[in-house]
């Protein structure tokens, strides 16, 4: 849902520009119609991939707030801004020469620099200078590993009063800390969540994809994949969210929708599809 995990310099300086929104379509339309010829079987995690970055550049309401937690190289909140420069834009990034990348070529955004857990600290950060799309406080299975410090705070110190109607959380295995550390935001805000969920295993940190769902579904989450969200299919219980997260993957990309805008959102994506009832 961005310019990709391996990003070059110059590929960068694209984000939010007309040719670089182009490019983003391009890439993602060309990569579906490339399936039948490679490998098929990522056909359904490709549409929905497409599917969740049309959703998110336009499911906040007009003057609303976006939190953008794991920025990269800044594609979802720039396609944020594009499509309506009414949303404030928040933005959380732990890697420090993103930060100042982020802050100069997105004057529009606050950005926090720092990565997300359940309360204060210093942690390890994992990084990989030519994939820093997977940076992470969780342990890398990568060679060329570089381990640094950074700070952890919770999203409830940092935004302690601000409501959010919208947030995209990918930091690489760390969400369930995160989300862990956002209750009182999350009780405040009841804000819809798109989030990334690869894998079943318990990773470095202790998290699952069984936790995960849990934590939703504890806090009246109702989870559905991008190609769902429109429909009236059902949300998605704990047995089918951890068979879609085995290979061949259903999607990676999840929404997290309150119990109680379960209807206004349905409405809400089907307009942005152009979907009938």
């Amino acid at each position: 849902m961005n310019f990709g995990r391996f990003t070059s310099a110059a590929s960068k300086t694209l984000v939010g520009t007309r040719l670089g929104n182009a490019y983003l379509h391009f890439k993602g339309w060309s990569s579906l119609r490339r399936l039948p010829y490679a490998n098929p079987e990522q056909a359904a995690t490709v549409a929905n991939s497409i599917l969740a970055d049309r959703l998110i550049a336009r499911l906040c309401p007009k003057g609303g707030t976006f939190l953008d937690i794991g920025v990269h190289v800044g594609s979802v909140m720039a396609s944020v801004h594009s499509h309506d420069s009414s949303v404030k834009i928040l933005g959380i990034e732990a890697d420090h020469e993103k930060s100042d990348h982020l802050r100069k070529q997105f004057p529009y955004c606050e950005l926090f620099e720092l990565a997300l857990g359940e309360k204060e600290g210093i942690a390890e950060f994992y990084t990989n200078p030519q994939a820093t799309g997977y940076n992470s406080l969780a342990a890398l299975d990568m060679d060329d590993v570089v381990v640094t410090k950074v700070r952890v705070a919770a999203l409830d110190d940092i935004l302690p009063d601000q409501n959010v109607d919208l947030i995209k959380i990918d930091i690489e295995g760390a969400e369930l800390g995160a989300m862990r550390g956002a209750t009182k935001l999350i009780a405040r805000s009841r804000p819809v969540i798109m989030f990334e969920c690869v894998g079943t295993a318990v990773n470095s940190l202790g998290f699952s994809a069984a936790q995960l769902w849990s934590w939703f579904d504890d806090y009246d989450y109702m989870l559905f994949a991008p190609n769902r969200l429109a429909h009236d299919a059902g949300p998605l219980g704990q047995e089918s969210f951890l068979s879609g997260n085995e290979y061949p993957f259903d999607t990676h990309n999840y929404f997290a929708v309150p119990a109680e805008k379960r209807i206004d959102v349905r409405d809400r994506a089907r307009k942005i599809l152009a979907i009938k009832a």
